[in-house]
């Protein structure tokens, strides 16, 4: 009896020990959702995902880019009780999403200390909210970025002295299409889904809320300064279609015909005019940004986070860091000139080169500076609405609806009547 119940014992446990193996080395597929990255980054995404899948041979990734439709299709996949494991999101979307309690404290699935010791502290307060970290910081940009221009057409304008502060450049608008017929830059002056102009006040040290938190972008400072962009505009300087179109569309297409001076922003424009005009790019200069009176850098970043319906959040923990680890970010900058969000990033050989190669340069200029990525303010959990408000109100200044000063006093009477924190 005695001997019978042992071996039944044995038997049991050898089972058990079968069964877990067997759960152990089941396979996991995960759903990895990026934003506008296809097909341009297709070798990079597939050639990371590869590496993971050959690192964690029980799991598999599928990859989706969204474009358009990314938030709309991740709220409806929340809704219908199931969502991806994985999800490219940006500064803003990340909040809205936390918000809603939509996204896992990623601080509970990879240690504190590891976040901290991978990750620029600013890149994790970007993604933080309440204590908690939800998302791991991935690549980034610098709205100021760099400064990349045409000697030509700044020779032909008869500019000797290259532009070091913000202001230089409302100066240049006139004197350089005066001079030559081409716009000096293209400023962002509505971009869709954003507060452009917001920007432009940070970075000349004019306040966005009070201390209370209240919006306060409509004092007399913040006018005068909307009002120097609404003269260029109504003077011609400046695009016309700057209130319809990307600024960043405009001003790398009319750069490449010669009819844009200068560019400031990230290094991501130079892969588009080495493509489109070869002969341009090869004698393009890149210079650091013209900054405004607060000296500061402002930009945004993106971020993988791991959505609460997941329902392989180790997995898809480990996918997310590893996507976002110093050694893929870097692997990507060098594909195009993105600004990594990892400490060690700020010691890497790529961003030490030297040469005449205007992405060789640039990536150099802005590739190790990842730890200014600041978006300036924080915006608003009902942020589209708000940014669409004050966008309606500078293009009524700039079109003359509406004064600069009664603009701002309109957006911000909105933002306090509506804003939620």
């Amino acid at each position: 009896m005695k001997m019978t119940r042992l071996i039944a014992l044995g038997l049991s446990l050898s089972l058990g020990t079968v069964v877990s193996t067997a759960a152990a080395q089941q396979k996991v597929e995960l759903q990895f959702w990026t934003w506008y990255l296809s097909p341009k980054f297709d070798d990079y995404i597939k050639t990371t995902i590869a590496a993971f899948e050959k690192a964690n041979p029980n799991i598999t990734v599928k990859w989706f880019d969204k474009q358009d439709s990314m938030v709309q299709d991740f709220i409806s996949s929340v809704n219908l009780g199931g969502a991806p494991d994985v999800i490219n999101l940006n500064i803003d979307e990340t909040a809205k999403a936390a918000q809603n309690g939509f996204l896992r404290d990623v601080s509970a699935l990879t240690p504190r200390a590891t976040l901290t010791a991978t990750y620029y502290p600013q890149s994790l307060t970007n993604f933080s909210s309440g204590g908690k970290v939800y998302g791991y910081p991935w690549y980034g940009w610098l709205n100021e970025g760099v400064m990349l221009y045409n000697p030509d057409l700044f020779k032909k304008a008869g500019i000797t002295a290259v532009p070091r502060r913000a202001s230089d450049l409302l100066t240049l608008a006139k004197t350089i299409k005066d001079k030559t017929g081409a716009y000096a830059w293209v400023p962002a002056l509505k971009d869709p889904n954003t507060a452009s102009f917001l920007g432009y006040f940070y970075a000349e040290g004019l306040p966005i809320y009070d201390a209370g938190g209240r919006a306060a972008f409509n004092t007399a400072a913040h006018a005068a300064l909307l009002q120097q962009y609404v003269n260029l505009y109504k003077g011609g300087y400046i695009p016309e279609d700057v209130v319809r179109r990307e600024a960043f569309q405009i001003a790398t297409e009319l750069y490449a015909q010669n009819r844009v001076a200068l560019i400031v922003g990230g290094p991501q424009a130079l892969t588009r005019i080495k493509d489109t005009n070869p002969g341009l790019y090869a004698k393009t200069v890149v210079t650091g940004a013209p900054l405004g009176k607060a000296g500061v850098q402002t930009g945004g970043s993106m971020d993988l986070v791991v959505p609460a319906a997941s329902k392989h959040p180790a997995e898809a923990a480990k996918l997310a860091a590893f996507m976002t680890s110093n050694a893929s970010q870097i692997a990507f900058a060098k594909v195009v000139p993105v600004v990594p969000t990892t400490r060690a990033a700020q010691g890497d050989a790529l961003f030490k080169q030297t040469g005449s190669d205007p992405v060789a340069r640039a990536t150099a200029l802005v590739g190790s500076s990842g730890r200014l990525i600041n978006p300036g303010y924080k915006a608003p959990t009902n942020s589209d609405d708000l940014y669409k408000n004050l966008n309606d109100n500078i293009e009524a200044a700039l079109l003359g609806r509406k004064t600069a000063q009664a603009a701002l006093n309109d957006s911000v009477a909105y933002w306090n009547a509506n804003m939620k924190k």
